[in-house]
């Protein structure tokens, strides 16, 4: 992946927030990042945590409840296969950079709805999640189950779907970052996957191309079906991030239009794509926009950026410390 002026942007806003403030409390930089290309330990980063220290990417409150999370619901964590730890110490990533923005409302249906209309006006109500569905507490001498309204690296029958290989959350599958389920005034049942990106920019090269067998094993007679809203398996999608957008197309299409019978446990009647980008990445940006003009409705598809989608929590009392931690770690000028 290459490096962009707001990548770097970033990289020296963060290594300044790490020496300079205690946002990350007694957290070291200077990590060693694993170098995949040469299968060894790499050089050490300035904007990578020291192992020990990962955790702390994370915003505080949060910590310990999204380790239990992500075990519970057997998610994997981004690099933790070539780093040998989790969560990742890299300050930038979008992964994190997700977690700290959305898992702190996940259990909080007023706030998640006033999120999701902040985008889609005449959304009714949020739904509890279809897949984060064995979380409880004990209180009274009894187990209650607690609703999230947001689901993290979200997969969904994948093998049948989409005939990969796995549908094991966040890996070697088609993986969502978030998820919210919805229902509009009309009554109408909505998927609303959310992608997120950072510093992420990318280029064409072999390394990230998608494979051609692949492809036409997997989504190239998808993308032909009437009602998708690609007009076929064009050639910009066999590089990210259009692959990772086309393919997330693919997973909605599939769950509202050849769910196998009673496998999904919600009905579906439409999507809307949620991809939230900061304004500052106009290489993403561009990406988006190229997404958009290659579909058949680009209303489906609704950019945002991450200040703006958590708008509507400005004023919650309950939410001072998660926006003050945000406006510092990622939204304000230094």
């Amino acid at each position: 992946m290459k490096k962009s002026a707001y990548y770097y942007k970033q990289r020296d806003r963060q290594v300044a927030l790490l020496s300079k403030t205690n946002i990350f409390e007694d957290a070291s930089g200077n990590g060693i990042w694993w170098d995949k290309e040469n299968n060894t330990w790499g050089k050490e980063c300035s904007h990578i945590l020291q192992h020990q220290d990962s955790l702390k990417n994370l915003f505080a409150p949060v910590r310990q409840e999204v380790l239990s999370y992500f075990d519970e619901y057997d998610i994997a964590w981004w690099r933790a296969d070539e780093d040998r730890y989790f969560p990742t110490g890299n300050l930038l990533s979008s992964q994190i950079h997700c977690l700290n923005h959305l898992f702190a409302i996940r259990r909080d249906e007023e706030a998640v709805l006033s999120v999701i209309q902040k985008i889609f006006p005449d959304i009714k109500k949020v739904l509890p999640s279809p897949i984060d569905w064995h979380e409880y507490v004990f209180e009274n001498n009894h187990s209650r189950k607690i609703d999230s309204y947001i689901s993290f690296e979200f997969t969904f029958n994948n093998t049948f779907l989409l005939k990969e290989r796995s549908c094991k959350r966040g890996k070697n599958c088609t993986s969502i970052d978030a998820f919210v389920y919805a229902e509009d005034n009309s009554g109408k049942y909505l998927l609303i996957p959310i992608e997120w990106k950072y510093t992420e920019s990318y280029e064409k090269t072999k390394e990230f191309k998608a494979k051609e067998y692949v492809v036409n094993k997997r989504y190239k007679e998808l993308a032909n079906r009437e009602y998708s809203n690609l007009c076929g398996w064009k050639d910009m999608y066999y590089w990210d991030p259009l692959y990772e957008f086309a393919r997330q197309t693919l997973l909605m299409e599939q769950l509202i239009y050849e769910n196998p019978k009673g496998s999904f446990p919600i009905k579906a009647d439409s999507y809307c794509h949620i991809i939230v980008r900061p304004n500052e990445n106009t290489e993403i940006i561009d990406d988006i926009q190229q997404f958009k003009n290659s579909v058949k409705n680009a209303e489906k598809i609704t950019e945002i950026a991450p200040k703006d989608l958590l708008s509507p929590l400005a004023g919650n009392a309950n939410y001072k410390d998660l926006l003050d931690y945000l406006k510092t770690r990622y939204w304000q000028s230094l």
